[in-house]
């Protein structure tokens, strides 16, 4: 695959604007994988995160719908054999849906490097959702998301959520870590805000882990945002910013001293919610990012019924575009607002 390992799975990483252009042209011209693929099967939650747009009653009306099982095959035949990764949950959560094993089977029987998980892994704690299968069907990472390592905290922000299921799946995760190593990835997604900023404090992100002998191997710090309406409402960082060293920089110290990667804020990004994208970030994710829900599938006048990820995209001349694009002297002019952070990867 490389070409700096398909520009890290098409992130953005540390690569220059150009440079990404001129891999993302070459990964194109040689019918290499080139899309990242993001795929919620199933338009629902199962809790009520406050911080999360599912806990606004208008927004989930909104939110419905389940992949059609012989949406599969046209995944398989024609969006998969293109992909460096498949990403299952994005705005939802997938273990709701009931063919998971068989969509990560699928995706590597077609060759997609990586395949990850992210959940708010109460079903799995159950066992009426089985991590085994997914594992044996070939996925490499689970995501979790918790926003809270203490019982108060973790419930009142994730309402329906049981701080018991949290604790019955991190031991689950133990023994798998001991029978899969590390051929299967546990990484720990965090929203801070001005409640649970407490338990990055001293060894409390920590306890929870320590205590089941087992510890994740990535760990996300994202500052809350707003992504909607939400039961949240208080988006003030300064709290973020004055206990910085003493919670966020508490966190990455320890990640660093276990060889845990760490994606966190620096003090200065956390300032830098709207940030600047540029002309060559924004036509890279514009080719490369393939969304796939019950309802959407990559673009609009995409039709994965008749066609395949590159059939379209030379059907658009996306050669020219990223060569037009490549010769074309970037500005901060052509820049696009996004609500991606600066993070540093450590």
């Amino acid at each position: 695959m490389n070409i700096y390992r398909a520009l890290k799975y098409l992130g953005a990483g540390a690569v220059p604007g150009r440079l990404k252009l001129v891999g993302l042209w070459g990964l194109y011209s040689l019918k290499r994988r080139i899309a990242g693929v993001y795929l919620d099967p199933v338009l629902a939650c199962n809790l009520r995160c406050r911080m999360c747009y599912f806990s606004d009653r208008s927004k989930r009306s909104e939110l419905k719908g389940v992949m059609p099982d012989d949406t599969l095959p046209l995944l398989e035949k024609n969006i998969f054999p293109y992909a460096v990764k498949l990403q299952i949950g994005c705005g939802a959560e997938p273990t709701l849906y009931k063919n998971i094993p068989d969509l990560i089977s699928r995706a590597k029987k077609c060759g997609v490097p990586y395949v990850s998980l992210t959940t708010n892994g109460q079903l799995l704690a159950t066992g009426k959702v089985s991590l085994h299968d997914m594992i044996n069907a070939g996925l490499n990472e689970i995501t979790l998301s918790i926003h809270g390592t203490d019982r108060e905290t973790y419930e009142y922000l994730m309402p329906g959520a049981e701080f018991d299921k949290l604790l019955t799946l991190i031991k689950q995760l133990s023994e798998i870590k001991k029978e899969y190593g590390t051929r299967f990835s546990i990484r720990i997604n965090f929203t801070i805000n001005s409640l649970n900023i407490s338990n990055l404090r001293d060894n409390k992100f920590w306890k929870i882990w320590e205590d089941n002998g087992v510890l994740p191997d990535i760990i996300q710090l994202r500052p809350v945002q707003k992504i909607g309406e939400s039961d949240w409402n208080d988006f003030d960082l300064s709290t973020l910013k004055t206990d910085y060293d003493s919670t966020i920089g508490n966190v990455i110290s320890r990640a660093q001293r276990e060889e845990i990667t760490i994606i966190a804020p620096t003090l200065k990004s956390l300032d830098e919610v709207a940030t600047s994208q540029g002309a060559s970030e924004a036509i890279i994710e514009d080719i490369s990012y393939c969304y796939v829900s019950p309802s959407s599938i990559y673009k609009p006048d995409f039709d994965i019924r008749v066609e395949n990820l590159y059939s379209y995209l030379k059907r658009h001349h996306t050669g020219y575009r990223l060569i037009k694009s490549i010769l074309r002297q970037t500005t901060s002019r052509n820049a696009n607002v996004t609500k991606k952070l600066n993070y540093k990867v450590s």
